[in-house]
């Protein structure tokens, strides 16, 4: 076997005369590493800055904390804490952003008077400005982070840059903004935010009226204003307001709704009535019973029904002999739920599947 000298070889293809394709692939390897190095190296100093900034966050949070809660026992004046804060903005103007989050969440646990000495605090120390400028900020959750702000510390002066984000796209940030122009009891936002071209999905109404059940009735707009809007889509938050909020008094008006043409809206009239279970909504459902067709019919049978008045029996058992057999059987349904027996249903059908469905737990 011919033992073979591997330096010459080497020494004549790689260290001699190197090729074009050579030198580039040897400039890419060197390359890559270094790049490699330089973000590892990069990575590394960030992770460092942010646990700085980390440390020095959480270590100025619990100072200013415990300087809050000296000052809420009363061993501290107003004064006396505002020199401290601004001490510590006169060391890091980040400090600010600090000191606004401990007060939110102070102000959490206080009513409005505990609210007032806050404010105070916020505007003495300027930081009411910083609010501003978060809701002229580009980015939404700044602006959202504001709002929560102003609507916690009820800072009324800024009801004004409130009204102005009414046109945003973003869900979130049009939700804070109705929230808080609620809480600081300005009503004029309910006609600005109606006129926005935007329409108020489901969602956005499920989120709204978890807020507003946490209001004081005193607190909560005149929603039913709504009743009357243009935009089918607050016409039916104000109905699912009426509807929660037990306003009998509004029945009259809901009536009237159910000769609109949006089935949404007829739907949620339906569902307003079932709940609220007034007598006055009998001649309304009557009315609409005569015209109604396919699920609205169905609907409205079973609300009427759910009202118990036996004053509607011969319009019901009218709907026995419908064509359409789930109408039959909810007609049949509506009139047990208003009492008829067994025997008396038995002799309005010729199917008795249907009685056995409505008798019988297991089937039902």
């Amino acid at each position: 076997m011919v033992q073979r000298d591997w330096f010459p070889v080497l020494d004549t293809y790689w260290l001699d005369d190197l090729s074009p394709f050579q030198l580039l692939l040897g400039t890419l390897v060197v390359g890559s590493i270094t790049t490699a190095l330089i973000l590892v190296g990069y990575i590394f100093v960030l992770m460092v800055i942010r646990n700085r900034r980390k440390r020095w966050a959480d270590t100025l949070q619990a100072r200013i904390e415990d300087e809050i809660s000296i000052w809420l026992a009363g061993d501290y004046s107003t004064w006396e804490l505002v020199i401290s804060f601004r001490e510590e903005l006169k060391k890091d103007p980040r400090a600010g952003g600090v000191i606004l989050t401990v007060i939110l969440a102070t102000s959490k646990l206080f009513r409005q008077e505990g609210q007032a000495a806050l404010r105070e605090l916020l505007t003495s120390l300027n930081l009411h400005r910083t609010c501003y400028r978060l809701l002229k900020s580009g980015h939404w959750y700044e602006q959202a982070y504001a709002t929560r702000i102003i609507s916690q510390l009820q800072m009324v002066l800024a009801l004004p840059l409130l009204k102005r984000k009414l046109t945003t796209r973003n869900m979130t940030l049009r939700l804070e903004l109705i929230t808080a122009m609620v809480s600081l009891g300005d009503q004029t936002w309910l006609r600005d935010v109606e006129n926005t071209s935007f329409r108020l999905s489901d969602w956005e109404q499920i989120l709204l009226l978890e807020r507003f059940r946490r209001m004081d009735i005193s607190q909560l707009p005149p929603f039913d204003a709504w009743l009357t809007s243009s935009h089918p889509d607050w016409m039916l938050f104000g109905i699912r307001l009426c509807r929660h909020f037990n306003r009998f008094d509004k029945v009259t008006e809901l009536g009237g709704l159910l000769r609109t043409d949006n089935e949404r809206i007829q739907m949620a009239v339906l569902d307003a009535f079932e709940y609220l279970g007034s007598p006055e909504t009998i001649p309304f459902l009557i009315d609409y019973i005569r015209k109604a067709t396919g699920e609205r019919l169905i609907r409205a049978l079973q609300v009427l029904g759910n009202q118990g008045d036996p004053d509607v029996i011969d319009l019901i058992v009218g709907y026995t002999d419908h064509t359409d057999g789930t109408v039959r059987f909810t007609a049949l349904k509506a009139l047990k739920e208003i009492g008829l027996s067994r025997d008396e249903l038995a002799g309005l059908t010729t199917e008795p599947r249907y009685i056995d469905h409505l008798f019988d737990p297991k089937l039902s």
